[in-house]
């Protein structure tokens, strides 16, 4: 489209509505003509605080692989098989790492059946089992034990951004 106009093409959804459903609507339709090539800037407007406009535009934006800022945050739903708590992990990284600019893919696995695989393509991975294994850069780092998950975690990615 950017080829056939020479003024640049603004995308929005008003009135989207409040964080969640405003954040699920703005994704389907920013999202589906973001990956058509149409547009050229976004604006994702909520019912909600403006941080979290910009916030839910860039997690758009991260997801077509448009844009690379932050932590990439790749976690399983979670089910028996996990041999820690994942929602609160994911939770508390995500609170930690917010001022994370520089992009780093990371995984967030509960068990061994999907963990090695989504571990192996990340340069930082958790995958649970007996024991833990924490993965740099798809190779098995170290064993961590659930109580120090969160702080190792940080460690290691504030690490590998610093060698990065």
């Amino acid at each position: 489209m950017a080829s056939q106009i020479d003024n640049p093409l603004h995308l929005g959804i008003t009135e989207a509505g409040s964080l969640r459903s405003g954040t699920v609507k703005s994704a389907i339709g920013l999202g589906l003509l973001l990956s058509e090539g149409i547009g050229d800037t976004i604006r994702v407007s909520l019912a909600s605080d403006p941080v979290d406009e910009v916030k839910v535009g860039f997690d758009i934006l991260k997801s077509l692989h448009l844009r690379k800022k932050g932590v990439n945050l790749i976690a399983c739903p979670s089910c028996s098989r996990q041999k820690f708590d994942v929602i609160s992990v994911v939770n508390e990284l995500e609170a930690r790492l917010e001022d994370i600019v520089d992009p780093i893919d990371v995984a967030v696995i509960g068990c061994v059946v999907n963990g090695p695989g989504e571990a192996k393509a990340v340069s930082v991975g958790l995958t649970g089992g007996s024991p833990n294994l924490l993965y740099i850069n798809g190779k098995t780092h170290s064993k961590i034990e659930n109580a120090s998950l969160v702080d190792e975690l940080e460690a290691q990615i504030r690490s590998q951004l610093k060698h990065s």
